[in-house]
């Protein structure tokens, strides 16, 4: 059983930097680390990366190229380096613990049928019991999302993988038949949603074969977003939702998961635009609305 960890990265040296410290660490190494990077010259760490590696008997491919454009595309070119049975796919911005892989390996030798898993965030923001009802009332149906639920579940000396209808993209492990039916769709300007849009494919391709683990533990450090990309977020998110949906209409709950999660979308900005005393957040919703709705589908995944 061999492991590839990919890390797509964009001119965040020190974040990189602390991820592969947390990889050299490794109880159990990979067989070989994937680095995609789309950083500005003076912003790689391929020099340094090679010297570190260079007495660890592990297959590294520094992939350094500006011309990638974003996340998707990253880990869409990874896959075409891979020479390994599993492949982990991580932010940037992840540390992880000691023992992180020899469990996720631990657990794949367990139940062979997990096709795909997480690992359990050990710093998992807090969110108050109205923004966890707030969040399931509107992802049901095409959107049903159950991670933030079974995260909370575990407990202390949980070792059980507990199934989940959603991975995040960010810190996930896959066998890599997956990619075999599934293939990463970068062509229609998914980025918020990715995890959510490949989870839907997996799922109708893959029933009942993602999970958590949860002694396989990691570190997740979202940077603060600021007033520009949280602009930016809010446009993208209508757009992505309505993008998503229009690629599993079939699956939908006769529009009213995405009329639903698209009212949560809009309660969002117009609370934005009051805390940030700014309309251009409400402006942007209505723009995402517009572009997701004329915006033709690109059939690649």
């Amino acid at each position: 059983m061999t492991f590839s960890f990919v890390i797509p990265t964009k001119d965040r040296p020190r974040e990189l930097n602390k991820m592969f410290n947390s990889i050299m660490k490794q109880s159990r190494m990979p067989n070989q680390i994937i680095i995609i990077d789309q950083s500005k010259p003076h912003n790689t760490l391929k020099k340094k990366v090679k010297s570190i590696i260079k007495a660890q008997k592990i297959k590294l491919n520094y992939v350094h190229n500006q011309n990638i454009s974003g996340l998707i595309e990253a880990k869409s070119i990874s896959i075409k380096y891979n020479e390994c049975d599993y492949i982990s796919f991580f932010d940037d911005d992840i540390v992880l613990e000691p023992d992180y892989l020899k469990s996720i390996e631990n657990a794949f030798l367990i139940d062979p049928n997990m096709l795909g898993v997480n690992g359990l965030i050990m710093n998992l923001p807090k969110k108050n019991h109205l923004n966890r009802f707030f969040f399931q009332i509107t992802h049901f149906g095409l959107f049903e999302d159950n991670r933030i639920m079974t995260l909370r579940s575990f407990k202390t000396g949980d070792y059980n993988p507990k199934s989940v209808n959603v991975l995040s993209g960010g810190l996930s492990t896959w066998k890599k038949e997956v990619f075999d039916k599934v293939p990463f769709d970068f062509n229609n300007g998914i980025h918020s949603y990715e995890d959510v849009e490949f989870s839907i494919r997996v799922k109708k391709n893959f029933p009942q074969a993602m999970f958590v683990v949860p002694n396989a533990k990691l570190y997740h450090f979202h940077s603060a977003g600021n007033r520009k990309s949280l602009l930016k977020k809010v446009e993208g998110d209508v757009f992505e939702v309505i993008t998503i949906f229009k690629k599993n209409k079939k699956d939908s709950l006769l529009y009213i998961d995405l009329l639903a999660l698209l009212l949560g979308l809009f309660f969002n900005s117009f609370f934005l635009s009051l805390i940030k005393l700014d309309l251009t957040f409400i402006y942007l919703y209505f723009k995402g609305l517009r572009k997701g709705i004329t915006r033709k589908i690109v059939k690649n995944g």
